[in-house]
């Protein structure tokens, strides 16, 4: 409430100002010819650069301040999803604890002698942890005996057609196993950012934008709030009406998109993938746990509903989307970390258990 009342209050100062700017220059525009209008003008320049002055303060720094407009992080955006060839977007290289190819952990190795190799490819729940989910399912394996080395290809907002993409871009490493997690950044993202299925998170935005529309909505925030409503600054509204957004249909092309990538995915793995220690590459999916308490629309719920009747029909798809209590989210997807240990865990024991049906036997 207090922001509304904020943002009432300081449109009102801005119209006071406009008008009384108005006002004098009408004034004195009667008692001057049209020669005396550039001194007129240079009288008042200071009220029009006080007014733009307080609206890039209020737009820019208050308002972004109180929580209004889109998010323009430095951090996600140039360091989290920094341009990548081929996958569209990954983690900036060689920065903290990124590699050289830009994602977490120690460069990468092509010959892993006597470990089985892990890729493991997911979004914000696979990159965030300390540590992250695929290093936990590393130290769960080693301890029982399964010497083990990881491949970390999760990035912030990434969805498995980028996943896709970047499986064949790394396809020269060798992997045991292939794991892409989520389910959430493949179905429920697509509700909040670009609609249409397998679409990369924010694409219209970050490549289909004139620069001027995406100066506006990732530095103001009144644009940003006006484009929220009505979704006419980004153009996202005659997208969605493009793609009949919240259909039946549209909710069958993002359902059958997660799937059919899944399915490529495993096809790419099992026919072109090399092995480090294992007969051959296995690969296999997860479907990640959302949080439905959160939910509070319909069109949520159904778009899970029917993803979990979907992926019941494909033995390498395993749902864990039960596998939390509500206490371990910090919102829809995101967890903390002893959620991630849960999840690191069960997913250490299904290896496991193919470690010895694919690589012992």
């Amino acid at each position: 409430m207090i922001n509304i009342l904020i943002l009432i209050f300081c449109a009102l100062i801005f119209i006071y100002l406009s008008l009384f700017l108005y006002k004098k220059f009408l004034v004195n525009n009667k008692k001057s010819s049209s020669q005396y209008m550039l001194r007129i003008l240079e009288k008042y320049s200071a009220y029009l650069i006080v007014i733009l002055i307080s609206y890039v303060f209020i737009d820019m720094f208050v308002y972004k301040i109180l929580g209004h407009g889109y998010p323009a992080s430095y951090n996600q955006e140039d360091i989290q999803r920094a341009p990548s060839p081929y996958d569209m977007f990954a983690g900036k290289q060689n920065y903290v604890d990124h590699n050289s190819d830009g994602f977490r952990g120690n460069e990468f190795k092509e010959k892993y002698p006597e470990k089985i190799s892990i890729a493991f490819f997911g979004g914000s729940t696979g990159y965030n942890g300390d540590p992250p989910i695929i290093d936990i399912i590393k130290q769960n394996l080693e301890a029982s005996h399964i010497e083990t080395e990881t491949f970390n290809f999760s990035s912030v907002s990434s969805n498995h057609n980028q996943h896709l993409h970047r499986l064949l871009k790394f396809s020269n490493y060798k992997y045991d196993f292939v794991l892409f997690y989520g389910g959430f950044n493949e179905t429920l993202q697509t509700m909040f950012y670009d609609p249409r299925p397998g679409y990369p998170y924010n694409f219209w935005i970050r490549d289909e934008l004139s620069p001027i529309r995406f100066l506006l909505l990732k530095y103001f925030s009144i644009p940003s709030e006006i484009d929220k409503k009505t979704g006419l600054i980004s153009n996202i509204s005659k997208i969605r009406k493009n793609e009949n957004y919240g259909s039946n249909e549209w909710i069958d092309r993002v359902i059958n998109n997660y799937v059919d990538t899944l399915l490529t995915s495993k096809n790419l793995t099992e026919k072109f993938i090399n092995p480090n220690k294992c007969k051959k590459a296995n690969f296999f999916a997860i479907y990640q746990p959302i949080s439905k308490t959160r939910i509070n629309d319909e069109l949520s719920f159904k778009l899970i509903d029917e993803t979990i009747k979907k992926i019941r029909d494909f033995e390498f798809i395993y749902d864990f989307s039960n596998l939390y209590q509500e206490k371990f989210f910090s919102d829809l997807t995101h967890v903390n970390q002893k959620a991630k240990e849960i999840m690191a865990r069960s997913i250490a024991d299904l290896i496991n258990k193919k470690y010895k049906d694919f690589c012992l036997n």
